[in-house]
């Protein structure tokens, strides 16, 4: 009886330590998720920009398809620049990035640089 005790202890304690950790990379994992996605965007928005001569926000006209569970938001987009917002449904994190004239777009505070918070 002792030693199933013992045993369940150490199983509880194991299990502790690892729920926390797993928490840990798969937010690193939403995170990562969302900066290639503003990455593929990025670089999707501004060759539509080189045979159009201005940016968009119709992600149709883009042909552009985020990964599962990402939702894109543009919240600007035209002649002179365009910024955008990435949330994974499953995370409190949001990551923005913004190009040309367009405003400062919080947590991206460097223009064409990638920021999550």
């Amino acid at each position: 009886m002792f030693e199933l005790f013992t045993v369940l202890v150490i199983m509880g304690i194991l299990t502790a330590l690892a729920v926390p950790r797993i928490h840990m990379y798969k937010h690193r994992f939403y995170v990562a998720t969302m900066i290639s996605d503003l990455r593929n965007l990025s670089v999707t928005e501004e060759s539509y920009f080189g045979s159009s001569d201005f940016y968009t926000n119709d992600v149709a006209a883009l042909k552009f398809v985020s990964s599962p569970y990402v939702s894109i938001t543009f919240v600007e987009a035209d002649s002179t620049g365009w910024s955008a917002t990435a949330a994974y449904v499953s995370d409190t994190s949001i990551c923005a990035v913004y190009y040309g004239g367009a405003a400062v777009l919080p947590p991206a505070t460097t223009k064409a640089t990638i920021a999550c918070q």
